[in-house]
């Protein structure tokens, strides 16, 4: 990818680009809660190339539940969503108090032509969550997700 030109003047830190294939292919499958969780872990993802954590974000679940008056129950459903499209991996770092600590690895969306390649692949993966998470019917987009169900 090159370098963004947003505007002329100082270029600012501290913003998060939107790919336009969230909204346009993405979005139709995973739902508005998993598009939503899906930028706000992108605005977290550490964008230092340099670093041992580039591509990772690991925002609590606190966080994200009060912020999005989400429940945790729900989370688990929203992260097979995001893995099944192939926006995130999952890792798990154990800090020794009993739980796991979640650090997603958070991938770029495909452009339109890598995504409509795999489009298929990714409606197979979205209908095993759905047999995994028979809750999944309201997470999913309205436009393409739900027909997966049928």
């Amino acid at each position: 990818m090159s370098d963004a030109y947003i505007r002329p003047g100082d270029l600012r830190q501290g913003f998060t680009m939107m790919y336009h294939e969230v909204f346009d292919l993405y979005h139709p499958y995973i739902g508005d809660k998993a598009t939503l969780y899906y930028l706000y872990l992108l605005r977290f993802r550490n964008h230092q190339a340099e670093k041992e954590s580039f591509g990772r974000s690991w925002k609590g679940r606190a966080s994200v539940v009060e912020k999005f008056q989400l429940s945790y129950s729900t989370l688990p459903v929203i992260d097979a969503i995001l893995e099944a499209a192939g926006l995130v991996s999952i890792e798990y770092k154990s800090v020794g108090r009993g739980k796991d600590k979640i650090i997603y690895v958070v991938h770029d969306p495909l452009e339109r032509e890598k995504f409509r390649a795999s489009e298929t692949k990714m409606c197979e993966r979205l209908r095993e969550v759905s047999v995994r998470h028979p809750n999944i019917g309201k997470l999913l987009g309205k436009e393409n997700g739900i027909k997966l169900l049928a």
